[in-house]
């Protein structure tokens, strides 16, 4: 069975990591299959909904680390290890349509990054997110890109420097995630955020979800210019 499920229910494109035994450790393959699904995103999709199989949403990634001795050069680690995770990342950020992730058990590394990505996570009590990478040595900007305009300068360099495992409500205070609940009711506010959006058009999901991407990156005057025009073409679509 293949280690990550992409399937389409009714306007809902879901991604189920599926790799329970490892942790759901995201592997180069993974990473490429999710990418593909996005790339070719049907123009009627209302909601991208990531979760998870098994007790663990995802705690890393499974990479081939050049073995010891091979004398790789910078740029062979940068074109083999960092750029696909980076790439990866950028994809997830430029989902056109609302990016809903199923947090349960831990999200550490890639797995945290990617709660961070989403534009709602919503995760059970019980789980926890982490940035583990100095533990082995490694600097995890990778995952610092991907938080950078997520969280605090504070929090980041907590998360990084301390390896805190962050249990949910926590990560909820810090901007991590959107939304905690009971670890028994998450199915039911997940189908809950995701059944809103469904009953939403196109235009709509679509212009909201540009607006949260470019506006950070925007001066007032842009923003003004920006919300009007969504605003207007996503209502034109009413009375065509």
């Amino acid at each position: 069975m293949s280690d990550v499920l992409i399937n389409t229910r009714g306007n809902v494109l879901e991604i189920t990591l599926n790799r329970p035994d490892k942790g759901n450790a995201l592997t180069p393959e993974m990473a490429q299959a999710i990418t593909a699904a996005l790339k070719s995103l049907s123009p009627e999709t209302r909601v991208v909904l990531m979760n998870a199989k098994g007790g663990d949403f995802c705690t890393g990634r499974s990479a081939a680390m050049p073995a010891a001795g091979s004398r790789a050069t910078a740029l062979d680690l940068r074109t083999a290890i960092s750029d696909p995770v980076l790439d990866f990342y950028e994809v997830l950020r430029e989902i056109p349509v609302p990016f809903i992730t199923a947090i349960r058990g831990r999200a550490a590394g890639v797995g945290c990054a990617i709660a961070a990505l989403a534009d709602v996570a919503v995760a059970a009590e019980s789980a926890t997110f982490q940035v583990p990478e100095m533990n082995h040595d490694i600097a995890p900007t990778l995952v610092l890109n991907a938080l950078a305009d997520r969280v605090s300068r504070a929090t980041l360099a907590r998360m990084v420097f301390t390896r805190d495992v962050i249990p949910a409500t926590e990560a909820k205070m810090l901007g991590i995630v959107g939304i905690t609940v009971a670890d028994a009711g998450i199915d039911a506010e997940v189908g809950r955020v995701v059944g809103q959006l469904e009953k939403n058009s196109v235009p709509t999901v679509r212009g909201i979800k540009a607006f949260l991407s470019m506006s950070p990156e925007t001066s007032f005057a842009s923003r003004k210019e920006l919300a009007a025009l969504i605003n207007c073409v996503a209502t034109a679509e009413k009375f065509r």
